[in-house]
């Protein structure tokens, strides 16, 4: 394993980037708190929420590997009980192997908090990638472990403020920016505004860690929209799988309004296999059929036949009935009540 220098702790994801911008050379050591590190010493990050690269996008990266090496170096932190973990740069290390590459420019990170660790997988990931080039289950991931990093960054901001209060009384109350006090709200605004999303987008894709795997690779392919994804999201786990198995046997389509009343079946507890199968399949919103006969008018060369210009509506409607009535008693059809026909 390559030896290190000393690495400087940084304050910010930004002044990270920042160095492993310009550390560029990729000999065995430049720049301040840059190394080489050996790949068989690297091991992923171990919730890492990122699908790698594969395919024609790897094989750009590789030769690119090839032709210049690792421009950017990849961030890691140690691995007890040897070795170091990959916190930024899985692709840039894939892509090295791949090219024959034993080592790779390297900042390494000391002790960091695990929430420290989850901003930079995740923050530098989002440097680096816009959110629109993400699937919609790595965004979700992404976002729920960026959240749960603030909540835990929080909650010892604000331990440390309490007890800066109890040794020192003179302060007379804490910042109530720096009291977790709705701490989720507070959170989901800090991701917002990291990310530039809005609160309600945030939770929405959050909602998607609820879904069964199949359901969430169908939002991923662009089978099912993210409105229509967070409704579903709210079923229970047994009636989502329900849904899977009846899109995959039957092709069924899932829009706004399906989904909103499978979610309100659900949460009235009423979402059996056979109503999830009406409302997938449209029947629970088919109009039924009308019972009421069509309108029926008497064309103009039938009416002069029989009646002149001059005869009233209720004249001419007593006459047809009575006719249809004197009709139809010699001439019995089954099933015919002509009490429940209407003519007009």
């Amino acid at each position: 394993m390559a030896s290190k220098r000393p690495t400087p702790k940084l304050s910010s994801i930004d002044e990270l980037l920042l160095l492993s911008e310009e550390a560029k050379v990729p000999e065995t050591m430049t720049g301040t708190g840059v190394t080489q590190l050996l790949l068989s010493d690297l091991v992923p990050f171990y919730n890492h929420p990122f699908k790698l690269y594969e395919g024609n996008k790897l094989d750009e990266l590789v030769e690119s590997v090839m032709e210049n090496g690792v421009l950017i170096p990849i961030i890691v932190r140690p691995k007890e009980p040897n070795g170091y973990e990959i916190l930024s740069g899985h692709n840039r290390a894939n892509a090295a192997k791949a090219a024959g590459l034993i080592s790779v420019p390297s900042i390494i990170m000391d002790n960091l908090t695990e929430a420290e660790a989850v901003i930079i997988v995740v923050d530098t990931n989002f440097h680096q990638r816009s959110i629109q080039d993400m699937l919609p289950s790595e965004l979700a991931r992404a976002l729920h472990m960026q959240l749960e990093a603030c909540k835990e960054a929080k909650q010892k901001q604000n331990k440390l403020n309490q007890l800066e209060k109890a040794e020192n009384p003179s302060h007379s109350s804490v910042s109530e920016a720096s009291v977790p006090v709705g701490q989720g709200a507070w959170s989901v605004i800090e991701v917002s505004e990291k990310n530039d999303m809005s609160p309600t987008n945030i939770k929405r894709y959050l909602r998607l860690n609820h879904l069964v795997p199949e359901l969430l690779e169908r939002v991923d392919q662009g089978e099912i929209k993210l409105r229509p994804a967070v409704d579903l999201s709210y079923l229970k786990l047994e009636e989502q799988q329900t849904v899977e198995t009846l899109i995959q046997e039957q092709g069924y389509k899932v829009d706004m309004k399906k989904s909103e009343l499978l979610r309100g079946k659900s949460e009235n507890r009423h979402c059996t296999k056979q109503i999830i199968k009406s409302i997938l399949s449209g029947e629970a919103t088919r109009r039924p059929k009308s019972k009421t006969p069509a309108p029926f008018k008497l064309k103009h060369k039938i009416y002069t036949k029989y009646f002149s210009p001059d005869s009233k509506a209720a004249e001419v409607e007593e006459i047809i009935d009575k006719a249809l009535t004197l009709y139809f008693s010699q001439h019995p059809k089954e099933n015919h009540d002509p009490d429940k026909e209407e003519f007009q």
